[in-house]
């Protein structure tokens, strides 16, 4: 009787180790597998059949070459001339890979330019892929599930397929967080994020919120130094045309990304109204940064936020620039949630442009909507574990807030 007791217990024993190995087994494939997998098919498929790095050959690469030669890197007459057709009611060519990028940016790709262009493109999409790991690590990211997530999603394979910057700025947004009581390395990192893409200025924002003043101060003082000492270093090249390109640029760009403003535009909005209401939605998130500041959990809740209102805000919005999504998420959660899942909805509208599908922005606006919420909710976030520096109290002066 004991041993016939006895089966059903080990055949009850024995299924559960099943079920616990199958489970560990899809883990890996989901978690480790299938990113590599998806990766490598991704960028392989792009280097043998092109385009390879089609943003980056355009937009850094040739930059570096002209830098090089000595020639001005900036096509500011092909912009003017795209924004003309537009404004004249033509149909302009929205796919646009040309050097936009500030000076700084251009000068500081200039030595992969000195190399063949696939070996060139081979080391960029490498330092992407690191900086984006890198990133993860310094924003207490430890659930290695995390890391195989991301490298699932569109717009970072969109960022990596394209060859943007998008990785090396969340890196970037990264070193700022965990070094953001340390006032050189905060200036420095946050200063030459809010440089390479102008529209993460909101970035400087989050430091006034957060009272961190000198690290402002140092950081817009770099900001502009660095700025014209790039444009000095290319004789200037650009500088005097660049804020009228930047105009033409979004002119020509604005109702095909997947911006706010671009849905308001394929709404029926005005210019000035969709920039007006993108404009105030992303100042109701920086307000909501600065109340959040003020909780004990207030830095991590509004850098978050901040990251969020600079997508708002931006009229231009590329599906690849959500992978600064991930910089939200990782704050409010360290290791896997439903949370992590967001980024998967651009897989509903997995495109690089939106012309003639304008319900194609839905689920990018969903996924800023979804990570905002969950930064204002009244939940609390989980505690980061990434070291000392995330929890170490900040040995700047800050303006003294009165009790309440």
């Amino acid at each position: 009787m004991a041993a016939k007791a006895r089966r059903p217990l080990k055949s009850a024993v024995d299924r559960g180790r099943l079920i616990r190995a199958a489970a560990r087994v899809a883990t890996i494939l989901v978690f480790a597998v299938l990113p590599v997998v998806l990766t490598a098919t991704i960028l392989s498929a792009a280097f043998v059949r092109g385009p390879f790095l089609y943003d980056y050959r355009g937009g850094l690469y040739e930059a570096g070459t002209a830098i090089v030669h000595g020639h001005d890197p900036y096509r500011v007459d092909f912009v003017a001339r795209q924004a003309a057709s537009k404004r004249a009611g033509e149909h302009p060519d929205t796919v646009i890979s040309v050097p936009v990028y500030p000076a700084p940016t251009l000068l500081a790709a200039t030595p992969l330019s000195l190399l063949p262009y696939r070996v060139s493109g081979i080391v960029f999409t490498l330092l992407s892929i690191a900086g984006l790991l890198a990133g993860l690590r310094l924003l207490g990211v430890r659930d290695w599930r995390c890391y195989g997530l991301a490298f699932c999603t569109w717009p970072v394979l969109h960022g990596l397929l394209l060859g943007a910057l998008t990785p090396l700025l969340v890196l970037g947004a990264a070193i700022g967080w965990r070094c953001r009581n340390r006032l050189p390395s905060a200036a420095v990192s946050i200063a030459t994020i809010v440089v390479a893409k102008l529209f993460l200025w909101p970035l400087l924002v989050w430091l006034a919120t957060t009272r961190r003043l000198r690290t402002l101060g140092v950081a817009v003082v770099l900001s502009v130094v660095g700025t014209l000492g790039a444009w000095a270093a290319i004789g200037f090249d650009g500088l005097a045309q660049y804020p009228r390109m930047l105009a033409n640029l979004s002119a020509v760009s604005e109702n095909v990304g997947v911006s706010l403003g671009s849905g308001l535009l394929t709404l029926g909005f005005t210019d000035t109204g969709a920039e007006l209401l993108a404009g105030a939605a992303a100042a109701s998130l920086l307000a909501a940064a600065w109340v959040l500041s003020r909780r004990p959990d207030g830095d991590r809740r509004s850098f978050g936020l901040v990251m969020v209102a600079a997508l708002v805000a931006s009229p231009i919005v590329w599906p690849h620039y959500f992978a600064l999504a991930l910089v939200p998420i990782a704050l409010a959660s360290p290791t896997l949630s439903p949370l992590w899942l967001t980024p998967l909805l651009a897989y509903l509208a997995p495109s690089a442009q939106t012309t003639g599908r304008p319900w194609e922005i839905v689920p990018y606006l969903a996924i800023v909507a979804i990570v905002a919420f969950r930064l204002c909710s009244s939940r609390p976030l989980a505690a980061d574990c990434g070291g000392e520096e995330g929890g170490r109290p900040s040995t700047e002066s800050r303006i003294p807030v009165p009790a309440t």
